[in-house]
């Protein structure tokens, strides 16, 4: 077996010449566990969940495959929710044609409230199916459904066929928010969460504003199905990418290895280079250091088989027990409960249908007096959202990781989850106020600037990335074993409740107008705030209460 250089055994962090948190103490590896975990020790920061010593782990691919899964996965995304999403600054062009054939502007508006439902149940049947069967199928048949379903978008012959195909194209979609945030985890360590999510959530959303840009340019010289061709095509080539390039990233970990107390499998040989010795678990030896970034790590090829091309094109690694898809759905179920879960499923929705709400009258607001833009110049209001979404990485990403680790070593080495909200702080309060403006801006254009419009409608995916990216990493921070339920829980609810939320836009704007409602939405949000300063300061008490049933 081939091992790392020898790993001096230790119980205390020598920065702090502290011990590290109660329950991650070899003493307690079998309790439960409320996502308090060990995450520097020294100079070093502890690689969570722990690596082992098989090359097919994901977590020893290289850091190179790593990123270009994540780049796959970010193609993926743009080509589903593209399709779905960016419905916004397109509409016009298809808008006077359905209107001459009796299709309401509410009823318009159901090309982009229906499918967002849709992303969101759509993950209900497939993230319990990839936790039965592997990521690798579902992602595979998520990519053809997604093909297929922008044929379908392409080739409508009326409104009913239109809406159908975008509801199939959504539910094909879903796995975007969800699976491939599962594969992300999968393969990095929670000190790299917070860059590599935002990562995903910037680029897709970059690459999904370009792409809206180019198209209405594109719609305007080859008509609207060309905007569904041209994402068909990309769906077909990501599906080509993911066979060759994405391997199946399931892998089953005991929890301690979650802790960052889990002695590594990589223990060092004597001195006189025999065998390893073994770790001894008992309360009276010592606790061996876990792997941390300054650990040399070697694979062992004696034990595990090595990871081949052959073995990455496999479609099934994990052996198919369906009994795990009920298990899921119950875990679902359970977790919706919790109050922290609750909080950000909640919040993410509410701001998910805000969003909407903003998409939906914005565009109808900038081609009409006094504004009067072309319908080519709306979607110009993209190249903002990629200023954003530029600027999210390290201002969200790069500084949730940051922060935890600064955090962490203050606190003896000790990583609470609830150091992930702080991020979340300066988003909503730009965009409570940004809210308030844009209402009035709708029901008064003559007395605002468009800039009031296009500044609300980019400051919000700010708000939308930092609600994403932290609350996702925060619940993922603090219950680990259940990933796969909570990665479900979240869209779900943006998908339900966004939809709840957003139906009866154009009904409400009419009937007390945009002032009121926009500004109904601001004091929602600040509500939302509120209680989540009450997580920051009292969440460990919570999801320590909460730990027997989320282990």
């Amino acid at each position: 077996m081939d091992n790392t250089k020898a790993i001096q055994p230790t119980t205390t962090n020598a920065d702090d010449d502290k011990p590290f948190a109660s329950n991650g103490s070899v003493e307690s590896l079998n309790r439960e566990f409320d996502g308090t975990a060990n995450l520097t020790i020294n100079k070093g920061t502890i690689l969570i969940p722990t690596p082992t010593a098989d090359p097919r782990d994901p977590l020893n691919l290289t850091t190179s495959h790593k990123y270009i899964i994540l780049g796959i996965l970010i193609v993926y995304a743009v080509s589903g929710l593209c399709l779905v999403t960016a419905l916004g600054a397109l509409i016009v062009f298809f808008m006077d044609d359905y209107k001459k054939e009796g299709i309401t502007k509410a009823q318009i508006s159901g090309l982009l409230t229906y499918p967002s439902l849709f992303l969101g149940v759509g993950n209900i049947f497939s993230m319990p199916l990839a936790i039965s069967i592997g990521r690798r199928p579902v992602l595979l048949l998520s990519l053809i459904m997604l093909f297929i379903s922008g044929i379908l978008c392409a080739t409508n012959q009326n409104f009913a066929w239109h809406l159908a195909a975008r509801c199939v194209a959504a539910f094909s979609a879903a796995q975007c928010m969800a699976l491939v945030l599962l594969i992300i985890q999968d393969i990095f360590f929670l000190h790299q969460r917070g860059r590599t999510f935002q990562l995903f959530s910037s680029f897709e959303v970059l690459l999904n504003s370009t792409l809206t840009i180019v198209s209405s340019y594109m719609v305007e010289a080859l008509g609207w199905r060309s905007w569904y061709w041209l994402f068909t095509a990309v769906s077909g080539f990501c599906f080509v990418l993911a066979f060759f390039f994405v391997p199946e990233t399931a892998y089953t970990r005991p929890l301690s290895a979650y802790m960052g107390t889990d002695p590594p499998e990589f223990v060092a040989t004597t001195d006189e280079g025999n065998a390893p010795e073994e770790i001894n678990r008992s309360s009276d030896a010592p606790c061996i250091e876990p792997l941390t970034t300054l650990s040399e790590r070697k694979l062992n090829t004696e034990i595990y088989e090595p990871r081949t091309f052959g073995s990455d094109m496999r479609v099934f690694v994990v052996k198919p027990d369906f009994r795990r898809a009920i298990t899921t759905w119950k875990q679902m179920c359970t977790i919706w409960v919790f109050p922290h879960v609750l909080w950000i499923s909640l919040m993410n929705a509410f701001f998910q249908g805000t969003d909407i709400c903003i998409q939906i009258t914005y565009g109808s607001t900038l081609v009409s007096p006094p504004y009067n833009w072309e319908n080519t110049t709306v979607s110009l209001i993209q190249i903002g959202q990629i200023i954003v979404a530029l600027l999210s990485i390290p201002i969200i990403g790069w500084f949730s990781d940051a922060l935890i680790l600064r955090e962490a070593r203050k606190s003896k080495g000790v990583h609470e989850p609830e150091h992930r909200l702080p991020p979340l702080v300066a988003p909503l309060l730009i965009c409570v106020l940004m809210t308030v403006i844009y209402g009035f801006a709708v029901q008064y254009p003559e007395k605002f600037h468009w800039f009031a419009i296009a500044f609300t409608v980019n400051i919000w995916l700010f708000l939308l990335l930092a609600a994403s990216t932290v609350g996702t990493t925060y619940l993922l921070d603090a219950h680990p074993a259940r990933a796969g339920a909570i990665l479900v829980v979240i869209p779900v609810t943006r998908g339900l409740v966004g939809f709840g939320i957003s139906y009866h836009t154009v009904e409400y704007v009419s009937a007390i107008g945009a002032a009121k409602t926009f500004g109904i939405l601001s004091g929602i949000m600040t509500i939302f705030g509120i209680v989540g300063l009450g997580f920051y300061w009292k969440g460990k008490r919570i999801r320590h209460y909460f730990s027997r049933w989320a282990n």
